[in-house]
């Protein structure tokens, strides 16, 4: 009888780090969201494995082995040589991980630990870096599991250190000469707060948010070296968090100039505004529309009392009669120095603004003018607008809001909308024009609603944004189309897809995202989006009957939907395999005989 081979699968890709560096690897891995594993060999012995899933990394190793989770947890300060000793005697008893029983025994939480788990699979990676170009690769591919792993990395952190520590001058000469004359700007800007960038290289960032520059603007407003500029801009361009800005729109001769943006740095961050207490709901209400003064005690802050800080009092005191900025406020700079000048006004959270503040923003918000609910100055382009939505979608989304201000959501949500219908009146050319030519002299009443492009344009679009996994651009023009017909199931159900990262975003999200997508199916029975959304999310959290019946209604709605259809193969293959008792097999021979 032939014995049954153990051999796995070929792999999928094959070379040397000569014809293929490992930065390319790993950033080709992260763009096409690919799962599996990436072997690294060289003639000396020397080599190591990382393990990706969806395109982050889920573990690394290297041959010989270094980085050892309670030497990086003793060296980052988190425990002591006691602690260590200790848990290590521990660990070589019970064969359990070390950041585990570091928890369970209090000596970390569980939020260090990801952190220490973060910096050990970079140091790993960045070992591997070391590798000559001889060095030989393997990826052999896998199916992503349906749950995510406890802990992932974006590759980009240990991309970016692996980068500096060995360039790669050809390929990085070859992006530069491709986009040397182009101005670039930002078009996911949240990758690159994630790439372990220090103060000077966050600020460049910044600076291309607000403002398209070319390399010679950016190497002269850089307070790095210049080799350093082509490298950042070189990861940002493979990365896809930089691209060429587009043809600027003319505007109207009356339209002021976008003053020069400023480039932060260490000595210039400003200190959040201070947090209110949280009186309830009523009280908040009740207080309306004259805003008292917020009072908090604070013993370990001087008190500031309209801006001005008091070391005398142990509280602090804000006044909420001035306008609370949503957006920072740009300042040019003086003089002819190509140098971007550095003042930017701090950007409010609500965590920030506190239960009264958030009041405030609300009452305030819908009597304000695009440009002033984003926080830009009057005239200010296309690219401003963007950036300064993006910056605000991150610290006003509903979904980001603390659990202490859980009872303020609704609030959040009104000054989100607003927001949101600025950015596409001032992003989107018709709604841009007419607004400028005087239909928008208050509020928003210029902004042109959602009906004023073409539903099916926008639906391509947001698709479009889902396939290149911009999950951010999705979600913005989800919720212009949702905005402009609450009804829409098809528009809140993208909203949900987007906000859930095409359902790999992380169990309470999804979880979150439920109630949604069941409410778009409740209003539409025949949406087949709704239902093949919600069943990638049963999936994702292990509800397979709920996610079988979501696809059995998919493809009842549309035969021909082939992404339906292949889960269904799937959880019946699944369910021949057994003998009988697969909990779907009962499902699955109903959903046959109808």
């Amino acid at each position: 009888m032939a014995e049954v081979s153990d051999e796995r699968a070929a792999a999928s890709a094959i070379g040397t780090l000569a014809s293929r560096p490992l930065v390319h690897l790993l950033v080709y891995a992260r763009n096409r969201n690919l799962t599996g594993t990436l072997e690294l060999h060289d003639a000396g012995g020397r080599g190591g494995t990382i393990k990706l899933w969806r395109g982050r990394i889920e573990d690394a190793r290297t041959q010989p082995a270094i980085a050892y989770f309670g030497a990086v947890a003793y060296e980052l300060g988190h425990i002591d040589t006691s602690t260590l000793d200790a848990t290590l005697l521990e660990i070589s008893k019970s064969k359990r991980l070390h950041g585990e029983v570091l928890v369970d025994r209090g000596s970390i939480t569980r939020q260090v630990r990801d952190q220490i788990l973060g910096e050990q699979m970079c140091r790993k990676v960045h070992h591997l870096f070391s590798l000559p170009p001889e060095a030989s690769f393997a990826f052999y591919e896998a199916k992503p599991t349906a749950k995510e792993p406890p802990f992932t990395l974006d590759p980009i952190k240990p991309t970016w250190l692996g980068l500096r520590a060995y360039p790669l001058v050809e390929s990085v000469r070859e992006v530069i000469t491709r986009f040397e004359k182009a101005p670039l700007r930002m078009s996911n800007e949240g990758p690159a707060g994630r790439a372990g960038l220090d103060a000077d290289e966050l600020a460049l960032c910044d600076a291309l948010t607000w403002k398209p520059m070319t390399l010679a603007e950016l190497r002269a407003t850089a307070a790095i070296p210049e080799a350093r500029v082509d490298l950042l801009v070189y990861l940002l361009v493979i990365t896809k968090c930089a691209e060429p800005a587009p043809a600027p729109m003319a505007a109207p001769a009356s339209a002021p100039a976008l003053p020069a943006v400023a480039v932060k740095t260490e000595s210039q961050r400003s200190m959040p505004g201070a947090r209110a207490s949280q009186p309830s709901i009523a009280a908040v209400r009740a207080s309306q529309p004259s805003m008292p003064a917020i009072r908090e005690s604070r013993p370990s802050m001087p008190a500031v009392v309209a801006g001005k800080a008091s070391a005398e009092s142990g509280e602090v005191r804000v006044s909420m009669s001035f306008r609370v900025p949503s957006a920072p406020a740009l300042k040019t700079s003086g003089g002819s120095s190509p140098r971007i000048a550095a003042q930017i006004a701090p950007v409010f959270s609500p965590a920030d603004l506190g239960a009264m503040g958030i009041a405030h923003r609300t009452a305030t918000i819908a009597n304000e003018d695009p440009f002033t609910a984003l926080g830009i100055p009057e005239g200010s382009s296309v690219e401003a607008a963007r950036a300064a939505y993006f910056r605000l979608a991150k610290l006003w989304h509903p979904d980001r809001l603390p659990a202490d201000l859980a009872p303020f959501r609704l609030e959040v949500e009104k000054v989100y909308e607003h927001m949101t219908r600025a950015h596409r009146t001032l992003t989107d050319p018709d709604a841009r024009r007419d607004y400028l030519a005087g239909a928008g002299s208050t509020g928003l009443r210029g902004s042109a609603p959602a009906g004023s492009r073409p539903r099916q344009d926008m639906i391509r679009e947001i698709d479009q944004a889902l396939a290149k996994r911009e999950f951010h651009t999705a979600e913005v023009t989800s919720r212009q189309l949702a905005t402009g017909d609450p009804d829409d199931s098809e528009a809140q159900s993208l909203v949900a897809w987007a906000t859930t990262l095409a359902g790999e975003a992380s169990e309470d999200t999804l979880r979150a995202a439920l109630p949604v997508l069941d409410r778009a199916v409740n209003r539409d029975r025949h949406c087949e989006r709704a239902h093949y959304y919600r069943g990638m999310v049963h999936k994702r959290l292990g509800n397979n009957a709920a996610a079988f019946r979501d696809f059995t209604r998919v493809v009842s709605l549309n035969p021909k939907h082939v992404d339906a259809q292949r889960e269904i193969r799937i959880y019946e293959m699944r369910a021949r395999k057994g003998s009988g008792e697969h909990p779907l097999d009962a499902l699955i021979s109903k959903a046959k005989k109808k």
